[in-house]
This record gives C-alpha cells, structure tokens and sequence, in this order.
C-alpha cells in the first residue's frame, strides 16, 4: 500500500459515534462509519450484490446490509453472516490537521451496475483468508449437496483451519451456483450462465476443497462412515458428514392425464432454467401452476414479451396467502395484472391436453374452463432430496432429517438446509424452512461444530422476493398467526406487516422498510419484540433495539 493514493475523505467531525456514511474519493466511494470513538474506512458496497451500505445499520458489532442483511465485523469487515462469501474491503486512515484520510489501492472494488449480470465472485470482496493450506492430516470431510448450504460448508471448514480433505459431492456438473437468481433474473434474460456462479473453479482449486460432480448417491452406511454412488464408483469414507442435499421439485401425479407431455417444465436447477428459458423463447401462451414464490417470480420473469399471455393458476384465492396473508396477497396479484399477468385463485389444473402434432396446447382447470398453453411451469412446491436415506436414518414425515441445536442428526452426521428440521429460536417449534440464506447460515454454523465448536444454530430466518423490481423482505418465521398488524399503505408497496400469534410477534414483513427490518431482525434474536399492542402505534425500530442492547 505504500505506493497507493491517499486521499482527503473527510473532516474529522463528519460522523457521530455510531454512524456511517458514503464520500467520494477518487473514481469510487467509500464507506466511513464511527464505533466505539473509532473512525473505520471500508469500500462502499456489499460484496454480495452491491447494495449502498449506508443505508444499512450498525447492530452491536456488526455491519448490516439493507438488502439481504449480509452482516460484516465494525472493526474489520470480516464477514459475519452470509449471504455475502467474502469480507468487505478495509481501507487504510489515519487523521490529520483535523482531516480524515485514506490510501485506497490500485484498483478500487468494482461496483456492479447491475446486481443480475454480476458474478457473486467478482463484486468486489476480499477472499476469507485460508488458514490452512494443502491437507496435513488424514481426515475426511464430506459435504453432500453443492448448494447454499454445501458450498460455504466447505468453505468455512478451510477458513477456520481444517487440515485434512473436504470433499464436496454434487449432483449437478456444476460448480455451486447462485440458484435465487434463475427464478429473476436468469429466466427474464438479463443474466446469463457465466453470471451464475458463487465462486470459480480456481476458488476450489486453492482453497484444496475437492468436488465430484454428477455424483448419485444410492446410500450411506453409517457404521462404517461410506457413502455408495449409484455409478459404480468406489465407496467415499468419511470421518465428518454433513447432509444438504436440498429438495427435488414436485411433479404432478401419474393420474393427470398428460403429465409427461413435452412443453411441462420444473424450475430447480440451473438445468431445469435452461430448458424453460429455451423453451420459452418462442411461447405464445404460458401457464404457471401454483402461486408460491417460484412460480409467481417466473410468471413475472416472464411476462412482457409481445404477443405473449402469462397465467398464474393457484388454490389460493391470494399469491402467498398463507406465507404473507390475503391482503399482502393481493397487492402481488394487483401488481401482476398490471404487468399483463392473469392470476386464476381458487382453481387448479385437472388435465393437459395435446395439440395438433402431439405438442402440449390446452390446459384444463378444475373448474372446468380450458387455457392455451404452449409452455406450463410446476410451482407446486418441493419436497427434500432424502430417498436414499430412507433406510437409514430415521426421516420426518415430510422427508426432512430432524437435528438437533447444534444441526447434529447421529454420530458423525449433520445436517444443513432444506432438509433440515430444527428448533426455532427465539419462539420454539420445530420447523423446515426452504430459504437460501438460512442454508448458508446452517452450513456455516454445522462446518463449525464438524470441527467440534459447539455453536449452537439461533439465527433468525430472513428471505427476500423480487417481482417486476418490487422487493419484499420478510424476517422471523410465521407458520401460522391470529392477526396482522400493519403500518403503512401496502397497496402502495410502502408498509410493514407484523405477525402475532400466540400472543407475540413472530415475524414481519416489509416493503420499502430496509432499515426497520434490519432492527426487527436483531429484536427477534434478542426476543425483545414490543407487545402487539404496543406495535400497534408507530415504533421507533431502532430506539427499540437501541435499548434492547443497552440492557
């Protein structure tokens, strides 16, 4: 750094303890903030998609990032909790004739113009720093599932300093891809394969993290620590093994006549988005079955092109009725019929039909009525990819693996992400929750305690949706609820949703409301929520969590 520019940043009055602030410097920006007395400089984007981050918060001694809630150490930008992978740059300063200055490098971050078209891999983060290099011992670590979970699975195993293999096992051929931008992004066209990926290979290679792809797993023996491919290939012992398979989309039934008809598509994997993006070039007529957020972020992907007509097919008289209530529900349904989106509530498919040529051309509703369809998309919802463990460990009903507070399911064995059954904090209930940040969290918080750390999972779900660039950010978890309070026009697109059940909030939901959110999240970790009726008038959110802290 001796040689880089330093530049005059700002006075050293610019900031109060406890705030934080963009200036210009030179041809970027960067990020001063002020904690405990002390001036830090960092670079001004999230390393996840670019978010301003000063419009984030600092939470106790953290960072927070107004989009997705990426979170980043105050004092040194190391990365706390995903869904960012890598830490936030740190600049040198230092202070001066009452100015504050700071030596920028050579190359200043690169600041994406569009999140959708931007690598994960090249948004401007400073790698984790690896604390071990080529394995030195004879252990072995197995991840199976190159996902969310998977991937920084592998990755925190090598930065907290595991000296022995990591072998991560895909199903895909792949590497770890950033699945929540096929729905968005990647189906609309504004992105493509090559701004897929969460790290390049060379990450892998350097970070001595091996990885077999088109891997097939037909069982696991868990006396003898072997996991067996259904291709024949050799048994992979394991010393460790962490379970984020993920899950396998639902299909309609044998009995629906024309369920295996060409033009019906699944949306999952990065395969799958091929198909349907390719498929759906040429379509005049698409139908989407099933609101869930899947299938409404396709519809909206969509929709648009000229001469083309998009239909949503649902039970629910309401998008997300069940997830967000029936009013939040409407305002989607609003938003897509005003972009051209039909949405049929209260009905479902009952068949599929060819047309001339044996290509798919009709569906047929329950209620009798019959839609054009050249292209259907299945967002009828996913189940978790746990067959092969049937008759091995002991599965939940709905197929996931129950774990306990430390993502342990046995001897030697964890589990992380969508298959994954846990206690909620702070609220109780086992539950499964399909959201890509909380498998990140729980791979992160399971390579953890592989290395034995006894870190107990407590994180507070938080997922994020995007339609026709309208974003909803949800915190907490709410399977169910007696009342929804609400603060602001949601027809507007402006509010904030607060779920009560039993007596407390559990969850809240939030457009146009980062900071808010942000503070929510923290109240909810913290178990310090106000009563529903004092939430009931307006909160001051970060006095709130201001005091929560101070106690």
């Amino acid at each position: 750094m001796a040689d880089s520019p330093e530049f005059d940043l700002a006075p050293a009055d610019a900031l109060r303890d406890g705030e934080l602030k963009a200036f210009p410097a030179a041809d970027t920006q960067v990020l001063l903030l002020r904690h405990h007395g002390q001036y830090h400089a960092f670079a001004a984007h999230c390393p996840h998609y670019g978010a301003p981050l000063e419009k984030g918060r600092l939470v106790g001694e953290q960072l927070v990032c107004p989009w997705h809630h990426a979170c980043f150490r105050a004092a040194d930008g190391k990365l706390c909790e995903p869904p960012a992978l890598d830490d936030l740059p740190r600049y040198p300063l230092r202070e001066a004739d009452g100015r504050l200055w700071v030596t920028l490098p050579a190359a200043a971050p690169r600041v994406p113009e569009s999140p959708d078209a931007t690598p994960t891999a090249e948004t401007g983060g400073a790698a984790p720093a690896l604390r071990q290099g080529r394995p030195t011992d004879a252990s072995v670590f197995v991840i199976v599932g190159a996902g969310a979970a998977g991937q920084m699975a592998a990755q925190t195993l090598r930065t907290e300093g595991f000296a022995g293999r990591v072998v991560l096992v895909g199903a895909e051929a792949s590497a770890p891809y950033d699945r929540t931008k096929l729905s968005k992004a990647y189906l609309a066209g504004k992105t493509d394969d090559a701004h897929l990926p969460l790290r390049y290979d060379s990450f892998y290679r350097d970070y001595h993290i091996e990885r077999l792809t088109e891997a097939s797993i037909s069982g696991l023996d868990a006396a003898r620590r072997e996991l067996h491919f259904a291709d024949g290939r050799a048994p992979l012992h394991y010393d460790a093994l962490l379970l984020s398979p993920g899950s396998t989309p639902r299909t309609l039934p044998a009995a629906v006549s024309g369920h295996d008809l060409p033009g019906l598509f699944v949306l999952r994997s990065h395969a799958d988005a091929q198909r349907l993006r390719d498929a759906a070039k040429d379509a005049r007529h698409v139908v989407v079955v099933g609101g869930s957020f899947i299938g409404m972020e396709a519809a909206a992907s969509l929709a648009g092109q000229p001469g083309r007509t998009v239909t949503v097919v649902a039970q629910e008289a309401e998008p997300f009725e069940k997830v967000l209530g029936p009013r939040i529900g409407a305002m989607f349904r609003q938003l897509h019929q005003q972009k051209g989106v039909s949405f049929r509530g209260g009905d479902g498919l009952a068949e599929l039909r060819t047309a001339p040529g044996g290509q798919l051309g009709t569906v047929v509703l329950k209620s009798g009525d019959s839609l054009p369809a050249d292209v259907v998309v299945l967002g009828i919802g996913v189940r978790p990819a746990t067959d092969f463990l049937r008759e091995v460990l002991p599965l939940e009903p709905d197929g996931g693996l129950a774990v306990d507070e430390q993502l342990r399911v046995g001897d030697a064995i964890w589990a992380a992400g969508d298959v994954a059954t846990f206690e909620l904090h702070p609220a109780g209930g086992r539950t499964r929750i399909e959201h890509w940040r909380v498998a990140q969290q729980q791979g992160r918080v399971a390579a953890l305690n592989m290395l034995g750390r006894g870190v107990r999972f407590d994180k507070v779900p938080f997922f994020w949706t995007q339609q026709f660039g309208k974003s909803l950010r949800y915190a907490g978890h709410a399977k169910h609820w007696d009342d929804i309070i609400y603060h602001g026009p949601v027809e507007q697109q402006n509010f904030l949703a607060l779920y009560v059940g039993e007596g407390r909030i559990l969850a809240a939901a939030g457009m146009n409301r980062d900071p808010d959110l942000i503070c929510i999240e923290a109240l909810l970790a913290l178990d310090r929520m106000p009563a529903p009726a004092e939430a009931r008038h307006e909160v001051d959110w970060a006095g709130r969590l201001k005091a929560a802290q101070a106690q």
